[in-house]
This record gives C-alpha cells, structure tokens and sequence, in this order.
C-alpha cells in the first residue's frame, strides 16, 4: 500500500509541475503580448489644409513683432491653434502658442511678439534663421493642420 500511495503522490506532483511549466510557458506569452500591444504608440494624423488657405507671416518693429496673415479660412472654421518656433541668439529654442477664435469669419490677422512682455516691459528675442509655424484648424469638418517654414525679412 505504500507503495501505491508513493505513485500517487509521484503522479499528483508531476501534473503539479506540468501545470506550473505550462502557466510560465502559455501565461507569460499571453501577458507579455497584452503589453506590448498596450505600449504600441498610437500616432494621429490630422490631414492637411486645403491649398486655396492662404498664410502669411509678416515681419513687423525690426523682427521684435509679426503679424500672422490667414485667408480664405475653411468654411465652417471655429478656432486656429498656432505655434512658432523658433531659435534664438542666446536663449535656445523659443516660441509662441495660443488660439484665435474666428468666429466663422473667412480671414484672420493677429499680431505675435517674438519675445516676452511682462508690466509694459517687453524682452524681445534676436531670432536666428527660420520660424517653424504650425496652425491646427477646428471646426465643424474636424481638424485640419498648416506647416510650414518662414523667414523673417524687414
């Protein structure tokens, strides 16, 4: 009978121990590939402005200023995103954001200080080469974006 009862106790550990192999082997996979399709990144692409837009940045006070020009804004547009960026002599990479409301009008203008006011004081940055600007559209067709690169010219 102890003999029997050993066989039992052999047979009972090793399914204990294929079960254990088993949930390593098919476990780990299993939660290793939920992982890795959790940390996929997942990248929106806006689809771009139609060419009749028309965008214009416009040095204003000796580059201290610009003036950001848009025409023919799409119909139904609510909003522009803008972002310029830009480096700068001795501060590094700079830059401008904020949001318009265009209130379904088809042109917008806003002036933009390349620098930083602060109490009627205004620290203006020297821009090196190119302002990188950037605007998102919004309104009732979803969202649209603008990129492109300017030089500042007097």
């Amino acid at each position: 009978m102890k003999s029997e009862h050993k066989k039992i106790v052999l047979i009972g550990g090793l399914v204990l121990v294929l079960l254990i192999v088993g949930f390593f082997l098919f476990g780990r996979n299993k939660v290793s590939h939920e992982q890795v399709t959790q940390t996929e990144p997942t990248e929106e692409v806006l689809p771009t402005v139609d060419s009749s837009v028309k965008v214009a940045l416009v040095s204003l006070s000796g580059n201290h200023e610009v003036s950001l020009k848009v025409s023919n804004l799409p119909n139904g547009t609510e909003s522009i995103d803008y972002e310029l960026s830009y480096q700068t002599a001795s501060q590094g990479l700079q830059g401008v954001l904020g949001t318009v409301m265009t209130e379904n009008k088809s042109d917008m203008e806003k002036k933009l200080t390349l620098g930083t006011c602060s109490s009627g004081t205004c620290v203006y940055h020297q821009v090196v080469g190119k302002i990188n600007l950037t605007l998102k559209f919004s309104g009732r067709y979803g969202e649209k974006i603008f990129e492109k690169e300017f030089s500042l010219e007097d």
